[in-house]
């Protein structure tokens, strides 16, 4: 059993009365000010730990704490303080709680399979709690937004080596209720690359429609493996034949194409974060035929068949291949 907390000098005057009153009149929304974000989420967390101190058995802080600890990304607390959260709830209140989900996503950080499978199964997700490993089944494909703006105190910006990345919304595949594997050609500027695996939170924030189909957008936590593949760029230009020839060539070779010019969109924050409407977000082809495309593979690979497409017909002009994420 988790062990109450040490108490707090400066709040130990304070009666439980007015302590909780000052803990309902904590926002926990980010503002403007992410400075004062941190000091309202360290707040937050020092005043439920002391109300812990006098009533350990309030789950409902237990849960608190195991939030913020997500948000901050400390999965260590967040898989403690989510697991006496999840012990304080009675049996036949466990299916749907959120401390069941945010335990399982916790120890996914952590690769801890064996809590991470008794959170989903509390749940009521249909994992066995006492296999081994990853969660198995086809949990299909999802959208996912790298990088996703700040939304909760304490709270801070994704950073990938050593940068916050761009905010980009890509395709990737669910390999268990936390875990997506990303199928998309990010733009370098995210510092994400084809087939990275993603820790993702389990509340979309939007949708995309495809063929009459909705998908949900998953917002990413945090990069859980980094794939070991780099992400190559080339300007290329010709007829449309010209391009989609280039691009068949290179899919043939083993690249993952995407066509940055042409198959990516810049959406307002309405739009992105809600149901794509029908406001101007087509992306134009540019005037003079060129096409600048993503691709994920082998630099070699890529670069012989870029001049066999060259060499096979007039008119044809690239800008070689660019490396640009390593």
């Amino acid at each position: 059993m988790t062990s109450p907390p040490p108490g707090d000098d400066a709040l130990a005057g304070l009666s439980t009365d007015e302590l909780q009153d000052r803990y309902d009149e904590l926002d926990l929304d980010a503002g403007d000010d992410e400075a004062a974000d941190e000091a309202r989420a360290a707040e937050v967390d020092r005043v439920a730990a002391e109300l812990l101190r006098r009533d350990p058995e309030h789950g409902g802080l237990w849960f608190d704490r195991g939030l913020l600890a997500k948000w901050r990304r400390d999965w260590p607390a967040a898989r403690e303080f989510n697991t006496r959260a999840l012990e304080l709830t009675p049996e036949d209140e466990r299916e749907e709680h959120p401390a069941g989900w945010n335990l399982a996503v916790a120890a996914t950080a952590l690769r801890d399979w064996a809590t991470a499978r008794r959170g989903w199964a509390a749940y009521g997700l249909p994992v066995d709690p006492d296999g081994d490993g990853p969660p198995p089944g086809d949990f299909g494909s999802a959208v996912l937004r790298l990088n996703p703006p700040v939304r909760y105190v304490g709270q801070r910006d994704l950073e990938i080596d050593g940068r916050v990345g761009d905010t980009e919304v890509v395709w990737g595949r669910r390999l268990d209720p936390a875990r997506m594997q990303i199928t998309s050609v990010p733009l370098p500027g995210s510092g994400h690359r084809y087939g990275d695996v993603v820790l993702h939170d389990g509340a979309p924030e939007g949708t995309r429609r495809v063929d009459g189909d909705d998908y949900p957008v998953f917002e990413e936590i945090e990069l859980w493996e980094r794939s070991p593949v780099p992400t190559l760029g080339v300007e290329a230009r010709g007829t449309e034949a010209d391009v989609t020839e280039l691009r068949h060539d290179l899919e043939l070779s083993g690249l993952v194409v995407e066509d940055w010019s042409t198959e990516v969109r810049v959406l307002c924050r309405a739009c992105s974060e809600g149901v794509v409407d029908d406001h101007a977000h087509a992306p134009q082809s540019p005037a003079d035929g060129s096409r600048r495309l993503g691709l994920s593979g082998d630099p070699e690979v890529a670069l012989r068949v870029v001049q066999g497409w060259l060499d096979r017909a007039p008119g044809r002009e690239s800008g070689g291949v660019v490396l640009e994420l390593e």
